[in-house]
C-alpha cells in the first residue's frame, strides 16, 4: 500500500470526518463520523442524521462522487483528503456509507494553513542587530507573516533568528525567518514562533482576534 494510504488507519474510528457530496451543479458539506474500513475495499461512514443534512438522501446516493476530510490522530495537525465514489449506502442493520476504497489521498498541513489576517504594527530585529519596522500581516498558532516595508535586500535574512516585537502592548516573540518573498516595496517574511499554542491563544486574545476561528480549520481545507 503506498506510504500516504497507510495514514488512513491513522482516522481513529468515531473521529468526525468533512464528507463533501459533490453534485452537477454544486456541493453540498456534511459532518459525520468514521465507522471504519477494509483495505483496498471500503471506507464506511455514518450516514449523516437529519439534522446535519436535511434531505441527505436526495443528495447521497449510490455511485455519488464525494470528497472526504479528516484529521490524522498524533500527525500534529494533518488533514487527508481523497475524492471518491460512494459504492453502496445501507439501512440494514444500520444506516451506513460504503465508500470506495482510495487509488490516492492528499495530504494537507493544517498548522501552515490556518492563519488570521490582522494588522499589527511591530519590528522585527535580527540576529545581526538590524531593526525593521513592519506588519504582522496574519498569524497562527505557530507563526507570523511579516510584512516589510524597504528598499534593503532582504533575501539574506532567511533562516536567521530573530525577534518579533510588538508595538502596542511591547511583547517579544523569538522565532526563526522561515521564508521571504520580495516585491516592489518590501518583503513579506514567513517567521515560525518558539511560543507556546497557549501564549499564541492569550496573544491573540489580548489583541481581540478571536482564536476560535482556527476551529474551522477542517472546513477550510
Amino acid at each position: 500500500m503506498p506510504a500516504n494510504l497507510e495514514k488512513l488507519k491513522h482516522i481513529g474510528v468515531g473521529s468526525l470526518v468533512d464528507l463533501e457530496i459533490l453534485t452537477p451543479t454544486s456541493s453540498k458539506r456534511v459532518k459525520t463520523e468514521l465507522v471504519g474500513l477494509l483495505d483496498d475495499k471500503f471506507i464506511i461512514l455514518n450516514y449523516p442524521n437529519s439534522k446535519r443534512l436535511l434531505a441527505a438522501s436526495d443528495y447521497l446516493r449510490d455511485g455519488v462522487m464525494v470528497v472526504v476530510r479528516a484529521l490524522i490522530e498524533g500527525s500534529g495537525g494533518q488533514v487527508i483528503a481523497f475524492r471518491q465514489q460512494v459504492m453502496s449506502v445501507t439501512s440494514h442493520p444500520a444506516r451506513l456509507v460504503f465508500i470506495n476504497f482510495p487509488k490516492h489521498v492528499q495530504l494537507f498541513d493544517l498548522r501552515s494553513q490556518a492563519r488570521i489576517p490582522t494588522l499589527l504594527p511591530a519590528k522585527l530585529k535580527l540576529s545581526d542587530e538590524r531593526v525593521l519596522d513592519g506588519v504582522i500581516k496574519d498569524v497562527s498558532l505557530t507563526g507570523v507573516m511579516f510584512d516589510i516595508k524597504s528598499d534593503q535586500a532582504l533575501e539574506n535574512i532567511k533562516d536567521m533568528q530573530c525577534t518579533v516585537m510588538l508595538d502596542s502592548s511591547g511583547k517579544n516573540f523569538a522565532g526563526e525567518v522561515c521564508s521571504v518573498k520580495g516585491y516592489s516595496a518590501g518583503a513579506k517574511c514567513g517567521i515560525k514562533l518558539l511560543a507556546s499554542e497557549d501564549e499564541m491563544r492569550t496573544f491573540m486574545r489580548e489583541h481581540f482576534i478571536d482564536p476560535s476561528m482556527l476551529n474551522s480549520e477542517l472546513d477550510e481545507s
